[in-house]
């Protein structure tokens, strides 16, 4: 039996877009937020297309998912990228006799190889149409001639030389979907909830190659006792109870997190290429079915995994690339029926969002897709050294573990402090609140809870003596009442079932003393 799948109103104009383009051109790339319904698109796209359709994934699990999400009535070839490569390699598949191929996640460099080969109709999809690779060159002031090893030319030394390598160099436009914002204000997608941290970065060295922080400064930075005891700390404050996807820099620094929030009592698990104690099938339903668990990982859960409750993501890293910053975010930004989830809390120990923007933030994706920039690579500079502690050997100064004798370094700075909130608590609207109680069989002392709660988390940064001052002359009664007046009528005329027997000012009073437990607890 067909499915009809009822397109969103983007989604319709997109799949119009694409169809209009290939007409006349190749090659495009659709650039559509995380939460737009890629899969949906591409699925609905197909029935269009008037040929044989290949779709590349680059992981295993994203075969099954999006066979799951395709209508059943279609015809399409699903493979993960490296199966495709090596079959291709093995002269088993001649990927030109595709008519057209759809490629998810189109901004990542395994996909690229194949693309070298392919000659036919291309369509990208990706949240974040940029593609993070760098070429190395060498390159003569005189004349211009290039060349990718050093030498001479016109009777000199070649300078070496660096360029971003855009996406249009694959596809030939960019074809514009539906930003984060939009997809927040049509309510297919929560809100971000942003705490920041003031980080000093002088301790972390970009690796050019990389274009990245090296593992040995991050591990410093991230890994010290005084850095992963504050991490512990935070999470208590900001995020205890609440499930939460933590992003670490790596593997050093993932486990002794991981070894300090359960002894702490904490209910957490790691996964990670180094780490990996539990099965990862398993992990993944551990954490979907356990409220308060907490996910640590290394750059593992970022594409591919959708768990809706999650309310929070907790970045203990630094990034420079904001591909990775917006997948790791995206995590938390699913609606759902599962929990009442208006916003989701983004708790960033890295000022990542200080350098790249807050999650919802509007982008200028022409800029990424399109610009090109050569800059001419200055002189390498010399390594530095450091004395170790312990056996006294000189070793590089961000090593972390001396080669000679094998102990940790010691090091008393990193991350610490409380991040703070760059913004207003999100509070619901009555209506979703009403909303969410009645889809999910909640009565009116539910809804009531819900609201208490969320009212007693603006307090979360106003002082004690503040909080007694404006209780005790009466101006925290007065302002309470105005802001829950319009709570109190919505839940009390609502068709919720419950006991209506409460007053404006009883419902004015118990959430003030909601709020005062919180100081107290």
């Amino acid at each position: 039996m067909t499915v009809h799948i009822k397109l969103r109103d983007y989604q319709s104009e997109i799949i119009n877009k694409v169809i209009s383009y290939l007409q006349e051109k190749n090659k495009c790339c659709v650039s559509l937020a995380t939460g737009g319904g890629k899969t949906v698109v591409f699925s609905e796209l197909i029935k269009d297309l008037k040929g044989k359709v290949l779709i590349l994934v680059h992981r295993d699990e994203l075969v099954e998912q999006t066979k799951k999400t395709l209508d059943k009535s279609i015809s399409a070839d699903i493979w993960m990228v490296q199966t495709i490569w090596n079959r291709i390699k093995k002269g088993e598949i001649n990927v030109n006799d595709y008519d057209y191929l759809i490629v998810d996640e189109c901004h990542r460099g395994e996909f690229m190889k194949v693309l070298d080969l392919y000659e036919n109709k291309l369509i990208g999809f990706t949240a974040t149409p940029n593609y993070e690779k760098i070429r190395y060159f060498y390159k003569c002031l005189s004349c211009g001639f290039e060349s990718d090893k050093a030498g001479k030319c016109c009777n000199r030394n070649l300078k070496k030389h660096k360029a971003n390598i855009p996406l249009a160099e694959y596809y030939d436009t960019l074809i514009h979907g539906v930003d984060i914002d939009e997809l927040i204000n049509k309510d297919y997608l929560v809100k971000d909830d942003n705490y920041e941290l003031e980080v000093d970065t002088s301790y972390l060295v970009y690796d050019e190659a990389k274009r990245d922080y090296t593992e040995e400064s991050i591990s410093l930075v991230f890994g010290s006792p005084e850095a992963i005891s504050n991490t512990v700390e935070v999470y208590k404050e900001l995020a205890f109870g609440k499930k939460t996807i933590l992003f670490n820099p790596n593997t050093f620094v993932n486990k002794k997190l991981y070894q300090a929030m359960i002894s702490d009592g904490i209910n957490a698990k790691m996964y990670d290429s180094s780490n990996k104690e539990e099965n990862r099938k398993e992990l993944v339903e551990w954490f979907k079915n356990t409220d308060d668990a907490v996910l640590l990982n290394v750059q593992v859960f970022t594409t591919g995994f959708d768990c809706t409750d999650v309310k929070v993501i907790f970045l203990n890293k630094k990034t420079k690339s904001i591909n990775l910053f917006l997948q790791m975010v995206g995590r938390g930004g699913r609606i759902t029926d599962k929990v009442f989830k208006p916003s989701f809390r983004v708790i960033d120990m890295g000022a990542n969002i200080k350098d790249l923007g807050a999650w919802s933030d509007t982008r200028d994706w022409d800029k990424y897709f399109y610009t090109k920039e050569i800059k001419e690579v200055g002189k390498p500079k010399p390594a530095s050294v450091r004395t170790c502690h312990n056996c006294e050997s000189i070793v590089a100064s961000n090593s972390i573990i001396c080669p000679e004798c094998g102990i940790e370094r010691r090091y008393i700075k990193g991350v610490t402090g409380l991040p703070k909130r760059n913004g207003k608590i999100i509070i619901p609207t009555p209506q979703k609140i009403v909303e969410y109680c009645a889809s999910n069989n909640l009565n009116i002392l539910d809804a009531r809870k819900i609201f208490y709660n969320y009212v007693a988390e603006m307090f979360a940064e106003v002082p004690l003596e503040t909080f007694a001052k404006h209780k005790a002359s009466g101006l925290l009664y007065e302002k309470t009442k105005k802001f829950t007046t319009p709570y109190y009528f919505a839940i009390q005329q609502s068709k919720l079932e419950g006991n209506r027997v409460r007053t404006m000012q009883s419902f004015v009073n118990e959430t003030i003393k909601l709020i005062e437990r919180k100081y107290y607890d």
